[in-house]
């Protein structure tokens, strides 16, 4: 049985139906557009909860994705900017469904959703063709300009969530319904269910059940930390975001309904951070994120607030619970627990 080893790249609360169109094209655009046939069946995993969503990645068969793009790049700009040309044509498109405003009408929503799936399909080629160190630099440069100014996901993921209150549903359950749902939804008790646990792979093959469970079951996927025994951890280390440092209470936000739970002086702890939780970052005594880099939101934000932050720990959310009192010590890039919390 061949492994697939998977790292978490990403936790966000986002609505599942974006991510699992842009998996799902992800997977039909290399033999569609680079001509290439994947010798990976696996891309993406998505892990869902009533709290966030994971999003796993499958390194080798994203290596292998960037190779390919990399052989177009290395070629010109002909390539990426025959790519930019169709995903600014159909996100025209899609910016007058945002305009518009909600709806619980199926045909435009319908009409709506394949506009998407095309569009996250040369998202993709520019996004990993960014990310991608050994692309050319002045293709880099330009589309970092682009991606400066992009907000694919996040009015996408605000449209949904709109369009899902029409169709009376919370928009807190935004995780939980797959693409061929929308806007033709489950019944609530069907995702309660899905609230406690649910596997998506490459958007298409669900699972319900907890992320722990699903790798017993199935042994091939191999999810990096997953089972790390972090119990006597005391100190957590990650990248200087800001220097300074600060002592306070942990407040855990995962998204944006539980960052009202952090009070002025708090230590704000979050996978990563999002717009919405600025308010909340604007109380808090310093800021500890497990993803990010130098560009990363947090890391932004920190140095406009003069605030001590360290991003890239990748456990400071396993490790640190709500009411552990914790010193910041962002000269040095650690996290250490001077006293737990009850």
């Amino acid at each position: 049985m061949s492994k697939i080893y998977l790292t978490k790249e990403y936790e966000r609360d986002i609505s599942l139906v974006i991510e699992s169109l842009w998996a799902q094209r992800l997977v039909r655009f290399v033999p569609e557009r680079l001509g290439n046939e994947s010798p990976y069946e696996i891309f993406i995993v998505f892990y869902v909860t009533s709290e966030n969503m994971q999003i796993w990645e499958n390194s080798e068969a994203l290596l292998w994705y960037k190779n390919c793009l990399l052989e177009k790049n290395l070629k010109g700009l002909t390539f990426i900017k025959n790519i930019i040309f169709n995903y600014k044509k159909l996100l025209l498109e899609i910016e007058k469904y945002w305009k518009s405003g909600s709806t619980s009408d199926e045909i435009i929503l319908k009409k709506y959703m394949k506009l998407v799936a095309e569009a996250s399909a040369f998202f993709s080629a520019w996004y990993y063709s960014l990310i991608d160190e050994r692309t050319p630099e002045n293709i880099r440069k330009f589309l970092f300009d682009i991606r400066s100014d992009d907000e694919f996901f996040a009015s996408n993921d605000v449209f949904i969530k709109d369009c899902l209150e029409d169709l009376g549903i919370s928009r807190d359950l935004a995780n939980l319904i797959f693409p061929e749902e929308f806007p033709n939804l489950p019944d609530l008790d069907v995702l309660e269910k899905r609230a406690n646990g649910t596997v998506s792979i490459n958007g298409i093959k669900n699972f319900i059940t907890t992320l722990k469970q699903f790798s017993l079951k199935h042994p091939e996927y191999c999810f990096e930390g997953l089972n790390d025994n972090l119990a006597g951890v005391q100190e957590i280390r990650g990248q200087i975001a800001f220097k300074g440092k600060a002592q306070g209470r942990i407040k855990i936000v995962k998204n944006k309904n539980q960052m009202l739970k952090v009070k002025c002086g708090d230590i704000l702890v979050s996978p990563m951070t999002t717009p919405d939780f600025l308010p909340a970052m604007k109380i808090a005594s310093a800021i500890v994120t497990d993803e990010g880099g130098v560009t990363c939101h947090a890391a932004i934000v920190a140095r406009e607030l003069n605030k001590p932050c360290i991003i890239g720990t990748k456990i400071a959310t396993k490790v640190l619970r709500d009411g552990d009192l914790v010193e910041v010590d962002a000269d040095k890039g650690i996290v250490k627990i001077l006293k737990r919390g009850k």
